[in-house]
């Protein structure tokens, strides 16, 4: 190791207790050999999956004497066909970073000096447990606030399986609903099968190797930066078939360069130009107008003093499940039932009266609500050329229905996070874009949420385990943003508004498993500040971040992936990750809950007592485990049972099955189209979509319904009902200019966006030395024409300030981001950890030092704005003192060899459970 850290080795050679976490703050007390080539011992491979991001590619890890000494990708994996990405083949600079929390370590000490003394696994637990047992019998459930984050972590619900058995509590994540919730939420309930999230998996139809597929956009997605090794493989494949694609982004991303149309459009105006393509298809008829008839709700009059499609009960002509149409033929108000009549002539379009009030069909609202979104006027809010508006959705009109939209994180980010995903979705519906060959929208989405087996005991129904009713409602932020509940989550300025304030009541523990929040929540500044009014803050982690000097009382190693077990679907193909080398006493994240569960219910917690007993938790879900090898036969059963049949598979028999296919590469891609005309063996009418109506919902009333009771069909999952919130939520998108517009802001011009680079994902792999070498400082993309007249070329440094702070980058100054536009990428810098302000390891360069976490916020899931903020830059001498830019500062990172040592289930034994 070449650099120190002022005072640590003087302090740890003096009392041998208390050390910085860095780099260098955690070696000294487990000796390491100089990093040298091992040349001893023969080579084996093992076949895995990464998870440096949320792709799972396949990968092939070569050990030499129990060591991992090589990754390469896995030619049998049928999405990334063997290619792999910078942060997978950054895997073992990861696994064997000195930077790796080795043990678990209690504060010593002020928050925020980094000074910690190594405790045992036993007193960990011991000392969380008490903490938790006293606050729940003070103050209850509501004392405990559980989050988590993105960045590889594979066990996204452990938070909320754990808080539904204490019993309540509040669970945020940073993305949530600033990514990908409001697409999973939405496109579903809508269109009744899938969301169409490329980097979620559920967009295959792109990855046959004779896609069927004429048109794709690619709404704020960019496969190729956000995954190489799956997304960028299959977008090169698509476009040597011929397939035509859409490009929507203000940068010139890999994707936007090679785009038949490429959309530069202007941060936050997404659904301007949405409704523009909406008013095209309409206004041209080139809609599909028998999928528009018979498969959605678009023929359903509308009560317009409700804002619903009427049910043809509320008219005394039917039961609650038919739809309610004017009959051309007897020119009269007529039931629908499902799924059609042949007697029955409905009307698409048309203003009618109803019960002598005036009634517009479904589609004649959606028609209405675009009207006025002309290209020249989206145009001009979009900032993009309106024959170029005109000649992308021509491109996707002329692909459809072999054609879809793939929506990304981007829209999911700012105050219009629902009405994007209602406005994409709406697009696809009009043109029949649903289970056809070529369309994203298709059934052929996991049997169950395999990126994350372990469920939470909210989500199938009535369960002893659940959370209370009386403490959902409790839920911050939850009753005015109900559409949270799809994760089970609590709003996150509510959540630290509550921790400030004490009201409705005071939060008093924060467990957390992810990377640094500081980097990841808008506002930083407000919440590293609020954050330290919590009592026991408790971090789980697999290296030191901000999160853990800053705020930290407690932090507990988490294990890297090469050191976890785990299985996931690639297509037709089921593989698995092989634990290859357990270091230190890192351990799976799932068993940090599960020992925090053991210890509650050894202090009488009586649900913890019964998520230990399989008949009250459920095989199926599986009770809390002892041991990791419970745990990998749990993950084993549900592989086995789930996908190839057999209920009685172990680790040992998964281990030597995978990789295996559980159906055919045909019967895969064909068996899930028309799916919802296949009949229904209980009925016999069509399967239809999995909606209220049975059909695609683009008018989304059920969004309506949800903001008044909880669910789109009057209820939540476990069928209670909520008081509604302040705010109506809208059945149709309506477009709103950013919060912070740059059409009124003449002291801050310039309009910041964000976005992912192919080397990290999320907050994680900065203090990897190979990739930081590609990438070793934030940049901001800046137009010629704004450097101009801010006075900067390329390589210059400026200080980029927003309303609530400023932070420095690097300029490149590039045609690649649109004029008024600027972009960065999230930046930390682990290095200033060691430095002696530890928190400027967040503040020097991190974007969410600038963004906008207060309100307003969306009405649905709450989201805060991380994009089209408004911000200005201007021209300083440098970079901030001691961030690392040249290769050979990151030589400390270096990886050191380490021999395994079990794990922490090697030192620490929670015992078996016996409650009976």
């Amino acid at each position: 190791m070449t650099m120190s850290r002022r005072g640590f080795v003087k302090t740890a050679a003096a009392a041998a207790v208390l050390s910085g976490v860095a780099a260098e703050g955690v070696s000294h007390l487990i000796p390491v050999a100089e990093a040298h080539a091992d040349e001893g011992g023969g080579e084996t491979i093992v076949q895995s999956m990464c998870r440096a991001c949320i792709h799972n590619c396949g990968v092939k890890v070569h050990m030499r004497n129990g060591r991992a000494v090589k990754i390469e990708g896995d030619e049998a994996d049928p999405m990334s066909h063997g290619a792999i990405c910078p942060k997978g083949l950054a895997g073992i600079q990861a696994l064997y970073n000195p930077m790796r929390m080795k043990y678990p370590m209690r504060r010593v000490g002020e928050r925020g000096k980094n000074e910690w003394e190594r405790i045992s696994w036993e007193e960990a637990i011991n000392e969380i447990a008490d903490a938790l047992w006293e606050a729940y019998q003070s103050d209850g459930p509501q004392a405990l606030v559980c989050s988590t984050g993105g960045g590889g972590n594979p066990q996204f619900f452990s938070p909320h399986r754990f808080l539904g058995v204490w019993g309540g509590g509040n669970f945020f994540e940073p993305g949530c609903a600033q990514c990908y919730l409001p697409r999973n939420c939405v496109q579903p309930k809508m269109n009744g099968t899938s969301d169409t999230s490329i980097a979620d998996g559920n967009c295959s139809e792109l990855y046959f190797d004779d896609t069927p597929t004429e048109c794709l956009v690619c709404w704020g997605v960019c496969p190729s930066y956000d995954s190489p090794g799956t997304g960028g493989v299959m977008m090169a494949r698509l476009r040597a078939q011929g397939v035509r694609t859409v490009v929507i982004d203000p940068r010139l991303t890999p994707d936007a360069a090679k785009a038949d149309v490429w959309l530069q459009i202007r941060p936050g105006t997404d659904v301007a130009l949405m409704l523009s393509w909406m008013k095209y298809i309409v206004d041209n008829e080139a809609y599909d107008e028998e999928f528009c008839l018979k498969w959605t709700n678009l023929p359903f009059l509308v009560n317009e003093e409700t804002m619903c499609t009427y049910r043809a009960s509320e008219l005394g002509l039917g039961s609650d499940t038919d739809g309610v149409v004017w009959d051309k033929k007897t020119q009269s108000v007529k039931a629908l039932p499902y799924p059609w009549d042949d007697a029955i002539e409905p009307a698409l379009d048309g203003e009618f009266e109803v019960d002598g009030k005036k009634s517009r069909t479904a589609f004649r609202a959606l028609k209405d609500n675009c009207a006025a979104w002309t290209f020249e006027k989206a145009a001009e809010v979009c900032w993009v050329d309106a024959d170029d508006i005109e000649a992308a959705v021509k491109l996707f009109i002329e692909g459809s229905p072999q054609a879809g939209i793939a929506l990304g994180v981007a829209t999911d980010q700012y105050i219009q996070s629902a009405q994007a995903p209602e406005g994409v979705t709406i697009l696809d519906c009009l043109m029949g874009n649903v289970q056809c060959p070529g369309a994203m929208i298709q059934l052929r989405a996991s049997k169950i949420p395999c990126n994350y087996i372990v469920l939470p005991f909210d989500v199938f129904g009535e369960h002893p385990l659940q959370t209370p009713y009386e403490e959902k409602v409790k839920r911050l932020g939850y009753i005015e943003h109900k559409a949270l509940g799809h994760w089970l989550a609590s709003q996150i300025p509510a959540v630290f508004d509550a921790i400030d304030t004490g009201k409705p009541y005071q939060p008093k523990i924060w467990i957390d498993r992810s990377g640094n929040k500081l980097a990841m929540l808008a506002d930083a500044s407000h919440k590293a500040a609020v954050g330290k009014k919590m009592e026991l803050i408790v971090h789980m982690y697999m290296y030191p971040t901000s999160m853990s000097v800053e705020l930290a009382d407690i932090i507990l190693p988490t294990a890297e992936w090469l050191e976890t077990a785990y299985a996931q679907d690639r297509m037709n193909m089921y593989f698995a990750r092989r634990p290859v080398t357990q270091l230190y006493e890192a351990v799976d994240e799932c068993m940090i809950w599960s020992w925090i569960a053991k210890a509650l219910a050894d202090r009488g917690h009586k649900r913890f007592q019964q998520s230990f007993d399989e008949e009250v938790a459920t095989k199926f879900l599986s009770p809390y485990w002892t041991s990791y090898d419970q745990y990998k036969d749990y993950i084993a059963y549900r592989v086995g049972s789930d996908y190839f049949g057999d209920e009685t598979w172990t680790w040992d028999k998964l281990d030597k099955t995978l990789p295996a296919a559980y159906k055919s590469m045909e019967d895969y891609q064909n068996d899930v189209y028309y799916s919802y005309q296949a009949p229904d063996p209980e009925t016999g009418k069509p399967a239809g979509f999995a909606t209220t109506s049975g059909k695609c919902e683009p008018y989304f009333d059920g969004m309506t319904i949800m903001g008044r009771t909880g669910g789109v069909n009057g209820a939540d999952a476990q069928g209670f009902t909520y008081p509604p919130a302040s705010v109506d939520y809208l059945p149709l998108p309506h477009y709103v200019e950013p919060t912070e517009s740059p059409l009124t802001d003449t002291e801050y011009p310039l309009v910041l966006t964000q976005g992912r680079i192919p080397f990290y994902h999320h907050g994680t792999l900065r203090n990897v030395p190979y990739l930081r070498e590609l990438y070793p400082v934030a940049e901001i993309w800046v137009n010629p024409r704004n450097a101009k007249d801010a006075g900067v070329e390329t390589g210059d440094w400026v200080s980029v300030e927003s309303r609530r702070g400023a932070i420095s980058a690097r300029v490149l100054v590039t045609e690649g981001i649109a004029p008024g536009v600027t972009y960065m990428e999230r930046f930390w810098n682990p290095e200033l950890l060691d430095s002696d302000d530890p928190s400027r390891s967040w503040k020097v360069m991190n974007v969410n030092v600038l963004t906008k976490g207060d309100g307003p916020f969306n009405p649905e899931f709450g989201t805060y704005t991380l994009r089209g903020i408004t911000v200005k830059i201007t021209k300083v001498d440098g970079p901030p003192e001691g961030v690392w830019i040249e290769p050979a500062d990151f030589e400390p990172w270096m990886p050191q060899p380490s021999d395994p040592t079990g794990g922490a289930e090697a030192v620490y034994d929670c015992g078996e459970a016996n409650y009976a």
